[in-house]
């Protein structure tokens, strides 16, 4: 989460940027990230805003904040149906920028990250879904998730899953409010015909990533 919101503003035509912005270079559910969403304003007006948001989704009718631990992906497959997204892909879809992510690959020697980039630079847009959660102080929680899909191309061998990675197109379309609920089936499944794996590339990084409390951009440098 290295991006700064200033770069994205004129590329996504942001009208509204609340992104509470610090670098960050390991990041894992619970930690706040930026979405871009579309909704209206006091006066009625659709604005694009870049929020900040928890990753991991916490639905409204939620107890409690813990089920977002459980819910930081959701898989495309099933999106649709289960209780726990079916009314925030209806109503309320995100778009998460990120510069890359990390994957894992298992391998006899153990577990090999790799960090995914956008190929050619600039950042990856993943599809994603966003949920408001009352608080006990009455405040709202914004919180994300980030759908998935089975893996295709070359980052089968890494993984069997992936991020549904949206085109600067997809991008539009996917978080429009307006679109009706009876079209949102043929949305998603128009969204994921256009992942192309292609457009991301990858390489290995050191194994340090995986302790979240090392932070900083040397975990994303190519090994040998």
């Amino acid at each position: 989460m290295s991006l700064d919101p200033a770069d994205l503003a004129d590329e996504l035509r942001l009208d509204v940027v609340s992104y509470d912005y610090t670098p960050r270079y390991n990041v894992p559910p619970g930690s706040f990230v930026p979405i871009v969403v579309e909704r209206l304003d006091d006066e009625g007006q659709l604005t694009r805003r870049l929020e900040t948001a928890s990753w991991g989704l916490v639905p409204g009718w939620a107890k409690d904040t813990k089920i977002g631990f459980k819910a930081f992906n959701a898989r495309s497959e099933t999106v649709l149906e289960k209780p726990m997204f079916r009314q925030s892909i209806k109503r309320r879809r995100c778009a998460v920028p990120v510069p890359g992510y990390y994957e894992w690959e298992t391998t006899e020697d153990g577990k090999q990250p790799w960090m995914m980039s956008a190929a050619g630079g600039g950042p990856l847009f993943m599809a994603g879904l966003f949920e408001f959660w009352k608080q006990p102080d009455q405040s709202w929680l914004v919180s994300t998730t980030i759908l998935t899909m089975e893996a295709a191309g070359h980052l089968q061998d890494v993984h069997h899953r992936m991020p549904v990675f949206l085109n600067r197109g997809a991008v539009d379309d996917w978080i429009d409010p307006a679109v009706p609920s009876s079209n949102v089936p043929p949305l998603v499944e128009s969204t994921l015909s256009q992942v192309d794996p292609a457009s991301v590339t990858r390489h290995k990084v050191g194994r340090s990533v995986g302790n979240v409390r090392n932070d900083g951009p040397e975990l994303t440098a190519p090994v040998a």
